[in-house]
């Protein structure tokens, strides 16, 4: 990590879906649901008290195909439907995501990831050291100098080595790592046999995929027959798995600078919501403040 300013982005879309199933079901007192919310709110929280960033937005994933569902029609053909309480969540969270002066960013045809790969490419150029927020093992391919995942759920901050050091392989090869183990959650079928560790170790071995295809023969039977079947379809796994980093974004970096939040609003949602601990810390928060700015004064 660096002393340049910090651009921070977080998926929304994937740590929410984490939130909900993770965290017990939680209900206000009007019987709503609010797991999800509260689970994201409080990460939202401890960033904002860790890291203190100054710039700071949240992508999230809009109803509707993608522009990948146009080059493969089965793309998360076998994915459920979102539950329906935690589709009752997604408004209320991002009124409250809102309260707190942090941009949300939404573009339709695109998912989440491909929008925070874009700003992602957009704030390492300006100068800034760029930490994504996800629990999503895909976004690893986007870490490189200046460019960090944070995991939520386990607070580990990856950089290229501790990428190396949890797949056994850097960021840069892990779209052909990808595009060889599938994803049954997005339908993208890899190749039969090949798991995380055979994927690892092959790619160790000959460094790309295009590498490890021209080397077929020197594979073992069952792992040349693997890939001879899965040749059709590895160019279209490659497209799928691959976030772009040019999306038509209609902003820059500037706009991403946080306001100021809306505590007094923010407290009166959390009452409602039956957040108690939040509501807590805030009290305890402002008091701490207080306390510093009379010491300033003397």
């Amino acid at each position: 990590m660096t002393n340049k300013p910090k651009l921070v982005l977080v998926d929304g879309s994937s740590y929410l879906y984490r939130a909900f199933y993770a965290l017990p079901p939680l209900t206000n007192a009007k019987g709503e649901p609010t797991g999800a919310i509260y689970g994201f709110i409080r990460m939202i929280a401890k960033l904002m008290n860790e890291l203190n960033p100054e710039y700071i937005a949240v992508a999230f994933d809009l109803p509707g195909e993608t522009f990948r569902h146009k080059e493969y029609k089965e793309y998360k053909a076998t994915r459920k439907e979102t539950p329906e309480d935690l589709v009752k969540q997604i408004p209320k969270l991002k009124e409250l995501i809102k309260l707190w002066e942090i941009p949300i960013i939404e573009i339709p045809g695109y998912e989440a990831d491909d929008i925070i790969a874009t700003l992602a490419k957009k704030g390492k150029e300006k100068g800034f050291e760029v930490i994504i927020v996800t629990p999503d093992k895909d976004m690893m391919q986007l870490v490189e100098d200046d460019v960090y995942i944070l995991n939520p759920v386990t607070d580990v901050i990856y950089n290229r080595e501790k990428v190396k050091e949890k797949y056994g392989i850097y960021p840069e090869q892990f779209v052909d790592y990808l595009s060889m183990v599938g994803d049954t959650v997005d339908n993208i079928i890899g190749v039969h046999g090949v798991g995380p560790k055979t994927a690892s170790k092959l790619l160790n071995e000959y460094g790309t995929l295009e590498n490890i295809l021209k080397n077929i023969d020197k594979l073992t039977p069952k792992l040349q027959e693997a890939f001879k079947e899965a040749m059709d379809r590895l160019d279209e796994n490659r497209f799928l798995v691959t976030l772009k980093k040019d999306v038509p974004l209609d902003l820059d970096i500037e706009d991403l600078k946080k306001g100021k939040a809306d505590l007094l609003k923010l407290k009166e949602e959390f009452k409602e919501l039956g957040f108690k601990t939040l509501l807590s810390e805030m009290d305890k928060k402002k008091k701490i403040e207080e306390k510093v700015e009379q010491r300033s004064l003397f």
